[in-house]
């Protein structure tokens, strides 16, 4: 510090360009500080609005192929699949990306383009553009057996998250190939509706959870830890601490 002596005799202290930066960059840091306290809310979380969509419109289409509602209403599937369970869960499973949640990203994308598929394929053999004849469940089994392959390895991933999603998974594979041999006409639609049914259940589940958890900030509608399961928890990854 440089001295400078006054006329009185009395010393006062000025300071060096050196102690003027030091405090330039205390008042920074102590800035930074605080804008770090100020962080911007989290994004919210898609997979109750995919999760809901999917849920819904495999409820409705599942109600028929149990035979609790007569066939010919069948052709109704098709406005909740294009926006519902298509188009809804297309966007949720594109705002997971935002979220970087990968297993919804794939997921949804996936089963928004199923439903968008399903509901073009009927619309267009109603409208006969599309005629595939006595041929025309085949198409849709060999559709319902893609997914299946592609649900499996949806499966192994879910061991990553919790039980819920395992289940809902698993009533997942079930119902797809259920459908499927009920297409390629091995047997009736029914025993895949009624797993359709479950399916859907285990779907809401999940999405009321996440809803429902994230308005109370804390966990008000459990999943299930994998690892507290016994025979699961050796599939389940080991736990990062």
């Amino acid at each position: 510090m440089l001295l400078m002596e006054q006329e009185a005799g009395v010393s006062m202290e000025v300071p060096t360009i050196s102690a003027a930066k030091h405090d330039s960059e205390d008042s920074h840091e102590e800035v930074r500080k605080r804008l770090s306290r100020v962080s911007a809310p989290p994004f919210p979380d898609p997979t109750s609005l995919g999760l809901s969509g999917f849920s819904c419109t495999t409820f409705i289409l599942s109600v028929m192929n149990a035979k609790l509602l007569p066939a010919r209403i069948v052709p109704g599937i098709v406005g909740p699949a294009f926006f519902y369970g298509g188009t809804v869960q297309m966007l949720a499973g594109l705002l997971c990306f935002v979220t970087r949640n990968m297993f919804g990203l794939v997921a949804f994308t996936s089963f928004g383009a199923f439903w968008l598929a399903v509901a073009t394929l009927i619309t267009l053999e109603e409208e006969g553009k599309l005629v595939f004849g006595t041929d025309a469940n085949q198409v849709l089994g060999i559709l319902l057996v893609g997914y299946s392959i592609f649900s499996t390895y949806l499966w192994i991933a879910s061991f990553a998250h919790h039980f819920a999603l395992v289940f809902t998974i698993t009533a997942l594979i079930l119902t797809l190939m259920l459908l499927a041999m009920a297409n390629f006409g091995v047997m009736s639609t029914v025993p895949g509706g009624i797993c359709g049914i479950i399916l859907a259940g285990g779907g809401w589940y999940i999405s009321a959870g996440v809803l429902i958890n994230d308005n109370y900030g804390r966990t008000v509608v459990p999943f299930g830890d994998i690892h507290s399961i016994p025979f699961l928890d050796v599939l389940a990854p080991k736990k990062k601490f």
